[in-house]
């Protein structure tokens, strides 16, 4: 199952700039998909990151800066206690000269409770608008 997120993207962003005073996203902007329609990769590499991170694995952090077009940061600002953590899914194409691939779930984890309060999910890396909240 492929998702359409490039044009749901483009026309977020679209909208977005016309209407947002600051450059900070609030959740409820963020387009929800279920967890049923993530794609079979993202669930994989969902279950395996939450048995790491049990076992007290860290992932990288994901910084959360400003896209490549400079709309400002792709996700909310952080709760109180909380770090984004980045989770690879899959692997590049083969034509890719990245190895990593573009696409991520980033997990919004509270380090204190050591529970995960959001998923999100992209496969657009980075860009701004291109991010699905997990539900």
């Amino acid at each position: 199952m492929q998702l359409d997120l490039a044009n749901d993207s483009k026309r977020e962003y679209d909208m977005c700039k016309r209407i947002c005073m600051s450059n900070r996203i609030h959740i409820s902007r963020i387009s929800t998909l279920p967890l049923l329609r993530l794609p079979s990769d993202a669930k994989t590499a969902l279950i395996e990151a939450k048995n790491k991170l049990r076992s007290g694995h860290i992932f990288p952090e994901f910084d959360n800066q400003d896209d490549s077009r400079g709309g400002g940061p792709p996700l909310p600002k952080l709760s109180v206690g909380c770090v984004y953590y980045e989770v690879r899914v899959g692997t590049a194409h083969p034509d890719d000269d990245r190895p990593a691939g573009r696409k991520r779930l980033v997990l919004e984890y509270h380090d204190a409770s050591r529970e995960i309060r959001e998923i999100y999910y992209t496969e657009e890396h980075y860009q701004k608008f291109s991010f699905y909240r997990v539900c």
